[in-house]
């Protein structure tokens, strides 16, 4: 039986729910709820609700729906499975699971883990957790459990739970290279990884990490990957990571079903084409222009040329060959394209007009020079006049399109140039315009040649979308060992497979939202919890809490459905 009792407390009353039962032949109470005094009450009847204290904020989209898709592909137990370690705390794959998260989110230092951690879900996911144990010291004691030789099991054992319910295409893989600068002190001998190297942002002054990864083309799910040297060649790498990957994917053909790899001509060596040629697995890559002359000196007018009828390469037309390439008979494809034309000699213009305008103002300073009219400075050489060419004309072609000359007055060098005509009309009628592709897949129709090798944008987005300045989930790289360099490596790959994850789980759902887009949208769902606070005549009663979430529009509504995020709301 339930009814409301009151008590009175230094001259005050409160007034309380009460229910009794009867056990055992006597009344007992089964629960008592505190109400307040009548003011209390009387708001709650006529409306007037109790106003929080305040109100503390958690991020749930983006977490909730990384979250999910670990549970889906049991990343924790996987990792466990391979890295067991004493049942205390969190366990390494958890560890992973939590970097794996902030750096598909946003990414920080493991010395800010700890204030972007308790600001999420995350918070009560891991009930219990305490402060101690997201300090940078705790993350990095547990990434030197991860032995290097380990690395890439436990990457397999992840990505093999993700192919076994993606059921992802692997017809056709795409292969590429990229480096990531760092500031490790030139001065730091720790590690062997971080070396100086041709840098893809201009930042060649700073050692770099260099970066292997393939690629499906289809659902861009990353398969394998490596972290090495950032002086070293991507030739080089390329033929020493083929038989990694190899042994890893070979058993994943079925019968009569192939794999294509798909790379640029700066993989190309003898000893990487014979390593695939050796294989079940099949090529398509590109070769260098000046290294096939017969071919680049086809006009591009030439009545060879043929359109493919493809929809997608419209502006493209190609003449197909049979050809000894690295020892073997390849189909070759000798390609021209009216955009890539049309940019390359824009380009060309471009670059002619500053060299000729570079050259003008040498030439003048010189002229004055020689007849008296600047006396000041270090009087220039031959040497010193034909260095500075050299750096002007550094640009592609323009050492071959601008002809200088030298002549002397009063021991002055001067300076002639004209463009080469002849060379002019040459280049823009071979060389511009045109790429020459290389395969085994003999059987191919040439569009399909093409249209796999254009299938390399795909690794590039994959690259560009690691190093941007909102979404990157490289940087920051505060490591200075090689093996935990090769540990960041590890979970920033499995946040790019989380990330593919999702874009195809979206996708089937037909939410076609960019990778920036989704981030926005999952940004914005946050689970809101009010404190009130507490009432006289409470005594030790726990703080009040009622929890809601931010307004969804419909898109974020069919994203909290698709990563089931009702699973992971605070209580």
């Amino acid at each position: 039986m339930a009814y409301i009792t009151r008590k009175k407390i230094n001259g005050k009353t409160y007034y309380y729910a009460e229910h009794r039962v009867w056990k055992g032949g006597k009344s007992c109470r089964e629960w008592q709820k505190y109400l307040g005094d009548i003011d209390n009450i009387m708001d709650a009847v006529e409306g007037n609700p109790l106003t929080p204290d305040h109100a503390v904020l958690f991020e749930l989209g983006g977490v909730a729906s990384y979250l999910s898709l670990a549970k889906e592909i049991q990343m924790v137990e996987k990792i466990d499975r391979l890295l067991p370690k004493r049942k205390q705390g969190l366990s390494i794959g958890e560890y992973l699971l939590i970097a794996t998260i902030n750096r598909g989110l946003e990414a920080v230092s493991k010395r800010g883990m700890w204030s972007w951690f308790q600001n999420t879900v995350l918070l009560n996911h891991f009930s219990g957790i305490k402060k101690e144990q997201l300090t940078s010291q705790r993350f990095w004691d547990h990434m030197n459990l991860i032995p290097e030789e380990k690395i890439t099991p436990v990457w397999l054992e992840v990505l093999n739970s993700a192919l076994s319910s993606a059921h992802i295409d692997l017809s056709s893989v795409a292969f590429d290279e990229t480096n990531f600068y760092t500031f490790i002190s030139t001065f730091n001998q720790r590690c062997n990884i971080p070396q100086r190297g041709k840098n893809k942002q201009g930042r060649s002054n700073l050692r770099q990490v260099n970066y292997a990864l393939f690629c499906s083309k289809e659902h861009h799910l990353p398969l394998y990957f490596d972290v090495y040297q950032g002086n070293v060649h991507d030739a080089t790498k390329f033929k020493e990571i083929l038989p990694g990957f190899q042994a890893a994917f070979k058993n994943k053909l079925t019968p009569g079903s192939t794999m294509t790899i798909v790379f640029d001509k700066g993989n190309n060596s003898p000893e990487a084409i014979d390593e695939i040629d050796q294989s079940p697995f099949h090529f398509v890559g590109s070769l260098k222009l000046n290294e096939y002359p017969e071919l680049t000196s086809i006009s591009n007018a030439d009545q060879r040329f043929e359109s493919t009828g493809h929809p997608q390469l419209e502006s493209m037309k190609a003449i197909r060959v049979e050809k000894e390439v690295y020892s073997e008979q390849r189909t070759v494809i000798v390609t021209f394209n009216q955009h890539l034309y049309n940019d390359q000699i824009k380009t060309l213009y471009n670059d002619l007009e500053k060299c000729q305008e570079k050259l003008s103002g040498l030439s003048r300073r010189l002229t004055d020079r020689a007849e008296g009219l600047i006396t000041r400075g270090k009087k220039p050489t031959k040497t010193s006049v034909e260095k500075n060419v050299k750096d002007i004309l550094k640009r592609q072609y323009m050492k071959q399109l601008i002809r200088v000359d030298y002549q002397e007055k009063k021991s002055t060098p001067l300076i002639e140039y004209s463009l080469d005509g002849e060379e002019f009309a040459k280049l823009t009628d071979t060389l511009l315009g045109k790429k020459i592709l290389f395969t085994d897949n003999h059987n191919w129709k040439t569009e399909d040649i093409i249209l796999a090798y254009h299938g390399q944008h795909v690794i590039e987005n994959i690259f560009k979308e690691t190093k941007d300045c909102k979404t990157g989930c490289w940087w920051p790289l505060n490591h200075w060992t090689d093996q935990k360099i090769k540990v960041h490596g590890l979970y920033c790959t499995i946040t790019l497979l989380m990330r593919a994850l999702m874009i195809k789980k979206t996708r089937e759902e037909n939410i076609n939202l960019s990778l920036g887009r989704m981030h926005e949208s999952l940004k914005g769902i946050k689970q809101v919890i009010n404190i009130y606070p507490k009432q006289k005549g409470q005594g030790n009663m726990k703080e009040r809490k009622t929890q809601t979430l931010t307004r969804m529009d419909e898109v974020q509504e069919k994203l909290f459905d698709l990563f089931k995020m009702n699973d992971y709301i605070a209580i």
